[in-house]
């Protein structure tokens, strides 16, 4: 194996990634991940952590292994074996502080971001509750149907919340956000976030927020009301399943749809993960672990993000912790999308 001005040759197998996060400091976010989970350094606030992520906006770094220092997009230009049937990294992973709501917002679908973003993905994502303060809620879909012109008013003249379902929240619980559904985190809530691997956000209302510049934020509700879908959400996750007994502890997946596969994780002793035909990220949300694998030994602790590539040798995950994992959706003939201690997901 040679590493010769930032190009890495000669891999053919790969053990396990660490990465580095991307921290954001958007206005309504907190201190939570910055004090408790130890993440964004010196920064004021750390609204979200990027925990897996090759999007432009805020691309991962590697930090151990022969592509240590390149970012992860990078990384997966130079060794498209890494993710072989997921090149570019259609997923993002994400840990979201909520001190203040969120803006009311939409995201297209994959076609629409096409269409006029000339991106190749819209977003769908999953939020999996970590904790909230008491009586904190979302607000997902509508009440009942409502025509476009009169969500466009409301939009404008801040009556939209009245119209919009309220869901309050609870620790544990997953929620399901497919692209075209209106919906905005509530303040004083902590998840962690599946999506697709897109920055695309029309927002609808945002309170009268001023953003950095002293201006109010930009919404954008003609492209907003063109996407989205006025009327009723189900926010339960399609493909979700119980709690399920394996080797080393109990696994709950949250959600299995096209674009990923997500599940819950209770370490409790050893555990192995088979090679995998797909990529597979590794997000602890509390305890400590180790993964080794390929030569490489990782430690684990609240708000590590580790991804096993594509390919590579078995490892072994022992500890006692919670994971957050996650790969891509199946597709024809491929009906799973990970293996872990016996069990296909």
């Amino acid at each position: 194996m040679r590493r010769e001005h930032g190009t890495v040759e000669g891999v053919s197998a790969m053990g396990p990634f660490a990465l580095e996060p991307v921290c954001k400091d958007y206005l309504w976010g907190g201190t939570r991940l910055r004090d408790e989970w130890g993440l964004g350094g010196g920064m004021p606030r750390v609204a979200e952590s990027w925990s897996l992520s090759a999007h432009p906006d805020g691309d991962g770094r590697i930090l151990n292994g022969p592509c240590a220092g390149m970012t992860l997009s990078s990384a997966l230009r130079r060794l498209p074996q890494l993710a072989p049937q997921d090149a570019p990294l259609p997923l993002m992973v994400k840990l979201i502080d909520a001190a203040l709501p969120l803006s009311i917002q939409v995201h297209p679908d994959d076609a629409y971001a096409a269409q006029h973003h000339g991106e190749e993905r819209g977003k769908t994502e999953m939020w999996y509750v970590l904790d909230r303060t008491p009586g904190a809620f979302v607000y997902l879909g509508f009440r009942h149907r409502v025509s476009r012109r009169e969500a466009g008013l409301r939009a404008r003249d801040g009556t939209l919340p009245e119209v919009l379902r309220r869901v309050e929240v609870r620790p544990g619980e997953a929620l399901f956000i497919p692209s075209g559904t209106v919906h905005a985190i509530g303040g004083g809530i902590l998840l962690a976030e599946v999506q697709q691997s897109s920055n695309l956000t029309y927002r609808l209302f945002d309170y009268g927020r001023l953003g950095a510049d002293g201006r109010p934020r930009p919404l954008h509700v003609e492209r907003a009301l063109d996407v989205a879908r006025l009327a009723p959400a189900d926010p339960t996750p399609p493909g979700a399943l119980p709690w399920q007994a394996l080797t080393g502890g109990q696994l709950r997946v949250l959600a299995n749809c096209p674009a990923f596969r997500s599940g819950v994780l209770k370490l409790e002793g050893a555990c192995t993960i088979p090679a995998q035909r797909r990529f597979l990220s590794l997000l602890c949300l509390a305890g400590e672990a180790a993964l080794s694998g390929e030569g490489a030994s990782l430690a684990m602790s609240r708000g590590t993000s580790l991804l096993i590539p594509a390919g590579g040798g078995a490892c072994r995950l022992e500890g006692d912790a919670k994971l957050l994992l996650t790969s891509t959706g199946g597709g024809g003939s491929d009906n799973f999308a990970f293996t872990i201690g016996g069990i296909n997901v």
